[in-house]
């Protein structure tokens, strides 16, 4: 794929729905709609992408059947695994290996974490169910609310089903719409992980604030 020996790399991933569709349709009558609101744009990660690469990492997007295929970046350093390179051994080992994953609700991410690998997670949805290891981090998709024009506060989301949503039609009978992160937020969340791992990132009083206020 292009590493070089001995080089750090982390893996990417933007959950869509061709995994499914192509897949397992026929254990669901191909009605697999419901998981669409996880689904998010994979090239929101590329700015987080181009980031590693000019750290000297590479960046590997992960993928078994995804809907594209990464545009022309015209950099060695961002490799689309899953369209040109992917095998059942890779998909074990790159989690296993990279510095960090950054990914979202599929379930690839998970390979990282058997691993003790940290995991860096956006558009994370439902907002009730969190990751699982000590010390990954992860920002929400946002929930606007049509009628009201705004979007709900987390306290809204996790005191109420919100929180525990697992269908998309059950955020539409709602009147919710649920908004994948912008690629300025993945960015800022694979900077923060990044520094936290080489020991780099300072966090303000202001941040330690909020964070006590989000956990509370």
């Amino acid at each position: 794929m292009g590493l070089k020996e001995n080089s750090w790399f982390i893996c990417f991933h933007s959950r869509d729905s061709a995994y499914l569709e192509r897949e397992h349709d026929y254990r669901n009558g191909g009605q697999w709609s419901y998981h669409d609101y996880r689904d998010c744009d994979v090239e929101n990660y590329l700015k987080a992408a181009k980031y590693i690469a000019d750290c000297s990492g590479y960046a590997v997007r992960m993928g078994f059947r995804v809907s594209k295929k990464l545009p022309n970046l015209n950099n060695s350093r961002i490799i689309d695994y899953a369209a040109h390179h992917r095998t059942d051994f890779g998909d074990i080992y790159l989690p296993a290996k990279c510095k960090f994953f950054l990914g979202n609700t599929a379930g690839i991410y998970m390979a990282s974490t058997i691993f003790n690998i940290p995991s860096a997670t956006a558009n994370y949805v439902p907002l009730g169910n969190t990751p699982h290891r000590k010390g990954d981090l992860f920002i929400p998709k946002k929930i606007w609310s049509i009628k009201e024009k705004r979007f709900l506060t987390f306290r809204e989301i996790l005191d109420s089903e919100v929180g525990k949503y697992f269908s998309g039609d059950q955020y539409k009978e709602a009147g919710l719409k649920v908004v994948e992160n912008t690629a300025e937020e993945i960015l800022d969340l694979a900077v923060e992980m990044n520094g936290r791992i080489d020991g780099t990132f300072k966090y303000t009083k202001e941040d330690e604030k909020l964070q006590k206020k989000f956990h509370s």
